[in-house]
């Protein structure tokens, strides 16, 4: 008895290598473009007053984009596709539907016998019009929906188009999401004080060196008698993607591989600062960037604060109270997706019986290669004659390879 190999390509009868491929380690932080309706606000406060000045800002905006597409169609009493892979066993569908899987998609199926009966089955936009693996007799994935549609029309259903925007939980495939905040919190009671502020807001696709969020804050502060000021600024993003398709995110051809995925990543980056005094200058700004259309563009987010005294005539006075800045980030990335892989015994068109091994990219299903947190605080308190605290994010996405589809056959002859 011997063994040979038969090497199956995915899409025909295409010879190829198994080759899990894992291509260096990138930054993903992709950013998400605008929706087609953008929109720009900008405030400005100006005051100088003695009494009391309050401020609040605040600004939460969770952002999308989801090209995925999913086909839905659905039998309650199941339609018997095994007809569809002629000369093939039933334990072949699972070749199938690794690579529905592999893709997004999902079916529900019972196997009696020689026979299939799938009641539900949905399948990505992408996958239509590519052949079944492991059919001998290629049909694709539109053509077996509609020998579903013709063994049953009666109780056949569909097909449904779904796709979601904005929600929890695991996104979809090539799906990207993310969530911005800015929160500023001030309060001076009981003192001469002079408070200005600009405040820009703008939805549209930013380049480098522009900001979807700014925010510049100027405080002067004296307290009289029991006079207080307080203050809490805060500027968030939260990115979060399925892996991506690198042709349509980077406008430069020779931004990415090709063909190329910019994988999976979950980051979250949180500055900020804070204080308590009696008598201060304090500026601040934060600014962030996130939406864009060309991946090339690094997101970013910029958070500066100093703080001083206040000098009047020839008079110097430090800061008195407490004052403190902060940076937060966790970021987790990969360098690949997971793969599925498995194997089955079959027939294997004029070569016998056999087994099937398969190996589909999976890109649902990313493996966490990257979990970095870093945390850092500083605090001055008492008389401060000068606080300074400058902290900047910058993520730029790169694209890598894919692990390639592959079907391996191990014959008995």
């Amino acid at each position: 008895m011997n063994m040979k190999k038969i090497r199956i390509g995915v899409v025909g009868l295409i010879a190829v290598v198994v080759l899990i491929a894992f291509m260096g380690m990138g930054n993903a932080d992709t950013g998400v473009p605008a929706v087609p309706e953008t929109q720009g606000f900008t405030t400005s406060t100006s005051s100088n007053v003695l009494g009391t000045v309050t401020e609040t800002d605040s600004v939460v905006w969770t952002l999308t984009n989801d090209p995925f597409v999913l086909y839905t169609w659905t039998d309650a009493l199941g339609v018997d596709v095994s007809g569809a892979f002629s000369g093939i066993l039933p334990g072949n569908i699972k070749i199938a539907f690794a690579q529905l899987e592999a893709a997004g998609g999902s079916a529900v199926y019972t196997i009696v016998g020689p026979h299939i009966y799938v009641t539900q089955i949905n399948i990505p936009e992408s996958l239509l019009d590519e052949p079944i693996a492991a059919d001998p007799n290629p049909i694709t994935w539109r053509q077996l929906m509609a020998l579903g549609q013709l063994l049953d029309p009666v109780n056949f259903l569909g097909p449904a188009i779904s796709q979601q925007g904005i929600h929890d939980g695991v996104l979809d495939p090539y799906q990207v999401q993310y969530t911005a905040s800015y929160n500023d919190e001030y309060t001076g009671v009981s003192g001469q004080q002079s408070f200005t502020k600009s405040m820009t807001t703008s939805t549209g696709n930013t380049v480098a060196g522009q900001s979807n969020i700014d925010a510049n804050t100027l405080i002067e502060f004296i307290a009289s008698d029991t006079g207080r000021a307080t203050r809490a600024e805060d500027l968030l993003i939260d990115g979060a993607s399925q892996a991506q398709d690198a042709s349509v995110l980077f406008i430069c051809p020779f931004a990415g591989a090709e063909p190329g995925i910019v994988p999976a990543f979950c980051n979250i980056v949180e500055a900020g600062s804070t204080f308590d005094t009696t008598l201060t200058s304090t500026v601040t700004s934060a600014d962030t960037r996130f939406v864009g259309i060309d991946a090339a563009v690094p997101v970013e987010l910029n958070y500066n604060i100093n703080s001083q005294g206040i000098t009047l005539g020839d008079q110097y006075s430090p800061m008195v109270g407490s004052v403190s800045a902060y940076l937060n980030v966790h970021v987790q990335e990969a360098r690949n997706e997971n793969t599925l892989a498995g194997s089955v015994l079959a027939r294997i068109p004029g070569n016998g019986e056999g087994i099937i091994d398969y190996s589909f990219p999976s890109l649902g299903d990313p493996l966490k290669s990257e979990d970095l947190v870093y945390s850092e605080t500083s605090t001055a308190s008492g008389l401060i004659t000068k606080f300074s605290k400058s902290m900047s994010y910058s993520s730029r996405a790169s694209a890598v390879t894919p692990p390639e589809e592959v079907l391996i056959a191990t014959v008995e002859t």
